[in-house]
């Protein structure tokens, strides 16, 4: 079995630099039309606290030597486990004894969090490199590095705040939110924004940030984790190309580039479970803590549902839209499926993530067509890089279609 080449995963700290640097002022211009408030996240402060704590601790790692796959995986699976065990408790924080178990369960997995960030990197640096996803620096034109290295920092994402019309679903607003807020802020914050208008609010928290390090949510699923990571470093691999370098133009550059990282994050993260398999004994163990699969399928309740708002606002029905969609939500939650408010603001977040349920977007399904035409994921992200507007997918599609061939 294969183990990621340490060799190259960390380019020169000047390499990784620029990328804090960059996308530091990308995020700036993006939040600068908001005035800040005391629920806002911080993401300098952030990356001021994180930047360093990183290096130290690669510097401390080269001293203790390298992992053995053995090891990794014994970290990695604990590390699964953890997160599973407080994702339970946390789901009935009443029960007896809940809150100091989770505070024991936490404090283990924040020991663990460094080096399992670092076997995630290794592994999805070592199938970016299978895919030919390397490039030269102007001062090691004979290195080939995967850039932006894959850096990652599992913690708690912050919040998204996300605004739509109650006529419409458009995202018409959205802006992150510190990740330490109560239900009780949440729903305050929500009830805030929508008494300024006609609107409809949601606060959801994140499941990652592309920040630099990226922000990733400690979750307790291998390919999930995986997948999330590479999410965030597609996000960062396509700020330095024509598509990431606007992102915030516009809703469809928005829905171009989360829909590229999203299958990227999906594709990766299905070669590293292949390439780097936990062992059966530990996939076993993670298997009996899940709990037992929703008896709905939730992906085709939020399509029909999507569908149905949509008609029912194309009437200018506004209230039956927002009863119908309470209605389903309480219909999922007694099937086993919780989603704490669905309205305009959740569809219209879903929505620039062309490839989930909730989105009616086009771009979602010719992505996917795209990617099955390119046939492996090097090829996709080095095309759908370069677009600028969903015009270009249609040409680079037709392309695509005359020739038979990726690129």
């Amino acid at each position: 079995m294969q183990r990621p080449t340490s060799a190259r995963r960390w380019p020169p700290l000047l390499a990784a630099g620029l990328v804090v640097v960059c996308l530091l002022v990308s995020w700036v211009t993006s939040l600068a039309v908001h005035l800040p408030s005391a629920d806002d996240f911080n993401i300098v402060r952030w990356e001021l606290l994180h930047v360093p704590s990183k290096w130290l601790y690669l510097g401390g790692r080269m001293f203790h030597g390298r992992l053995s796959h053995a090891e990794e995986d014994a970290r990695l699976g604990r590390f699964l486990e953890l997160s599973t065990r407080i994702d339970q408790l946390s789901a009935d924080p009443a029960q007896p004894g809940a809150a100091e178990q989770i505070d024991q369960l936490q404090s283990e997995r924040s020991g663990l969090a460094n080096d399992v960030a670092a076997i995630i990197e290794g592994r999805v640096t070592s199938v970016l490199e299978d895919e030919g996803l390397t490039s030269s620096l102007p001062l090691f034109p004979d290195a080939r590095w995967v850039f932006p290295p894959v850096d990652t920092e599992l913690t708690t994402p912050p919040f998204e705040l996300a605004i739509s019309p109650r006529d419409r679903i458009a995202l018409v607003d959205e802006r992150p939110l510190s990740p330490t807020l109560s239900l009780s802020q949440v729903d305050a914050i929500e009830r805030r924004e929508e008494r300024a208008g006609a609107r409809s609010a949601l606060v959801e928290p994140l499941a990652g940030v592309a920040t630099y390090p990226s922000m990733v949510a400690s979750v307790g699923d291998y390919r999930t984790l995986v997948e999330f990571a590479a999410h965030e470093w597609a996000h960062q691999y396509l700020y330095f190309k024509p598509l990431g370098s606007r992102i915030f133009a516009s809703i469809e550059l928005r829905t171009l580039n989360e829909t590229v990282a999203t299958i990227s994050g999906q594709e990766i993260a299905a070669e590293v479970v292949a390439k780097y398999p936990l062992p059966a004994d530990t996939q076993a163990e993670l298997a009996a803590l899940q709990p037992p699969a929703p008896r709905v399928d939730v992906n085709a309740a939020l399509r029909a549902l999507r569908k149905d708002v949509d008609a029912l606002l194309a009437q200018g029905n506004v209230t039956d839209a927002e009863a119908l969609m309470e209605q389903r939500r309480q219909e999922l939650a007694s099937q086993g499926v919780y989603f704490r408010r669905i309205n305009q603001a959740f569809f219209a977040f879903q929505n620039i993530y062309a490839t989930s349920a909730g989105s009616t977007d086009p771009i979602g399904p010719k992505m996917a067509t795209l990617l099955a035409r390119e046939k492996s994921l090097g090829p996709f992200l080095r095309a759908t890089a370069h677009l600028t507007s969903a015009a270009d997918l249609d040409r680079l599609l037709a392309a695509t279609s005359k020739d038979g061939t990726g690129r």
